[in-house]
């Protein structure tokens, strides 16, 4: 969705430029500004793995705003490809917004509220001039017309490789390049022959069209992107070199070996038999990783993976459209049938299971969710009802609310940072009676905190029923992990609804203070707190702020309910008007507490007449 879709005005004119600006207690006149490293070959390297460490997550690693953050913020990441990005500016310019960040906006272009840090304090002059070496040349590499192409070579393919690939793969493809740290999973070891999506069976060595396949799409959901914009042949050239960082192809070749791949005939029409018969086979076959209702949640999860490795999370089937191999019916027919190597992922054998069995689980799964992520909206309505608001997650009230789907990214601003956070998004709904408003919240989390087992009942994913013959019985049920920290959210408005401009999105600003409802799995309660920014939090002495949450198969649900009117730290609700919204969460089991968690842009919250 568009900036301006959001009420976001473009980036200044330049008639709306400082003349000067304050960096670190010095005006700096940006006329005098020039990049010393312009012309400077070295410093494009030096300033791709700047980027990589600092702006790869939003602005992406192509520089088209399409990170593994850039559907997460409102105003979106600046696209550096677009003709009218700021790189149709003087390089003074960038170095002025990137030093400034969002924050440092003129005023009349306030709320600024962009997810843009100002980097003055985490990064030299030195190392912002030569990220903008590397974004201004590499912006113009791309777009520069291609010439005529030459025939796919291996000298072109390790070209390439080593221009855009050997950041993240290494220059041996061992998949420890100087930006492999920043990444999970990480990079993908090329010297070992194997990659997660192929044709080919669990094990095998992929075809050159799955590995072309691969560099044209990239993986969904992670920092490999896809290298579409790449010439065809330029794209072949990359197989070729990237076949020859592992000894497996041409010992395959020199074998005189075929690749076998695996054969997806006609998906059958989907019926409610089919879809009965694909609920029981995941019951048995797959809900112990991906658990009964397919958010991850398994009881036998957390034996295989844990977060301090790089390991793998098995996919949340709620959500298609993180899968890295597709969310047809026929790409998740062929991620059953081949596996995904190198992951807990097995493959199901054609000597075990029949098509028709196959294709009744790939029924199921796609019945589980839309196959489209949901789009945001801008505005939450707050529904007027007639009667006392439930407090039950169950009830017909909520079952005639609107649900807006609310997407999350991490927390970069300041350190610790949140780059994979495990909660990517939430809904949320929200009633009012005229006296009291109540906000139902939901999101996806596969590791329950056991403390809110005193608080609640829960309901987790048991192990499954194994077949006959596999079977396994054990004296010794394993015990659950116990987070560090708890699973907490945190809703946030404005105090003060009168002020022309809103707080900033991250807890506020040292002159515009919010108001948190906070809620923490070790309570099951919530308290009211106030923040002048991530670092200024205090609690209130008594919240009035009544909390509900409850834990079912990998998906928490929470029920907040106030009175309209408060104290004077506190939101002063009116209908009509419309409040400001935003959203904290943090996942216990993954770490996060204090400042690493996953946060959310501002919203507007109305309460309907």
């Amino acid at each position: 969705m568009s900036a301006a879709a959001w009420g976001f005005p473009p980036p200044p004119p330049p008639e709306d430029v400082p003349k000067t600006f304050t960096l670190k207690n010095k005006q700096v006149a940006l006329h005098n500004l020039s990049n010393p490293y312009e012309d400077d070959p070295d410093a494009i390297a030096d300033g791709g793995a700047l980027y990589t460490a600092h702006c790869l997550f939003c602005h992406g690693d192509l520089l088209d705003g399409n990170g593994l953050f850039g559907k997460s913020f409102f105003p979106p990441p600046a696209d550096f490809t677009r003709r009218d990005s700021i790189l149709s500016r003087p390089q003074a310019y960038t170095f002025w917004r990137i030093m400034k960040g969002g924050k440092g906006l003129p005023e009349k272009y306030e709320p600024w509220n962009s997810a843009m840090p100002a980097w003055e304090e985490a990064l030299s002059a030195n190392d912002v001039w030569k990220i903008i070496t590397y974004i201004y040349q590499t912006t113009r590499q791309r777009r520069a017309k291609p010439g005529q192409q030459a025939p796919p070579s291996m000298k072109r393919g390790k070209q390439i490789y080593l221009e855009k690939c050997a950041n993240c793969h290494g220059e041996k493809g061992k998949g420890d390049g100087p930006s492999a740290d920043y990444f999970m999973p990480q990079p993908r070891n090329l010297t070992k022959g194997h990659i997660k999506i192929r044709s080919t069976p669990f094990g095998k060595i992929p075809t050159d069209a799955d590995l072309f396949d691969t560099i044209t799409n990239g993986m969904q959901g992670t920092t490999m992107p896809g290298w579409k914009h790449l010439p065809e042949n330029d794209r072949k050239s990359l197989v070729i070199y990237v076949k020859s960082l592992s000894r497996k192809f041409a010992k395959f070749e020199k074998n005189g070996k075929t690749h076998k791949t695996v054969r997806i005939n006609a998906a059958p029409t989907l019926s409610r038999e089919s879809v009965a018969r694909g609920k029981k086979m995941f019951m048995v076959h797959c809900s112990g990783c991906h658990g009964v209702e397919g958010r991850g949640d398994g009881a036998t999860t957390q034996r295989i993976v844990d977060y301090s490795s790089s390991a793998i999370w098995p996919r949340n089937l709620r959500q298609p459209w993180t899968f890295r191999g597709g969310s047809s019916r026929n790409d998740i027919f062929k991620t059953l049938r081949t596996g995904l190597s190198t992951t807990a992922m097995p493959k199901f054998s054609t000597r075990v299971f029949n098509d028709e069995q196959i294709w009744d689980v790939v029924n199921f799964v796609s019945t589980l969710s839309a196959a489209a992520e949901p789009k945001p909206q801008t505005h939450i309505h707050a529904k007027k009802i007639a009667g006392k608001i439930s407090d039950d997650r169950a009830a017909s009230v909520w079952k005639n609310v609107q649900a807006n789907y609310i997407p999350l990214g991490g927390q970069l601003q300041t350190k610790p940072k949140s780059y994979f956070p495990t909660v990517q998004s939430l809904t949320v709904q929200a009633v009012h009676d005229g006296e009291e408003i109540a906000l139902h919240i939901h999101w996806d989390d596969p590791s329950l905190d056991p403390a809110l087992k005193a608080f609640a009942a829960v309901a987790e994913s048991p192990p499954p029923p194994l077949p006959d013959d596999t079977m396994r019985r054990t004296d010794e049920p394993s015990e659950p992990v116990v987070p560090e920290y708890p699973d907490a959210i945190a809703v946030q408005f404005p105090v003060n609804l009168d002020t022309p401009r809103k707080p900033y999105f991250l807890n506020g600003d040292a002159d515009h203070p919010v108001n948190l409802w906070r809620w923490t799995t070790a309570t099951n309660e919530a308290e009211e707190m106030n923040a002048n920014g991530l670092e200024n939090w205090r609690a209130q002495k008594d919240s009035a702020v009544r909390a509900k949450g409850n834990f079912r198969f990998g998906k928490y649900s929470l029920i907040l309910k106030r009175a309209l009117t408060g104290d004077d730290e506190d939101i002063q609700f009116q209908i009509g008007r419309p409040i400001p919204i935003a959203f904290n969460v943090w996942d216990g089991y993954h770490g996060e507490t204090g400042n690493k968690k996953s946060i959310s842009s501002w919203f507007t919250l109305l309460l309907d007449e």
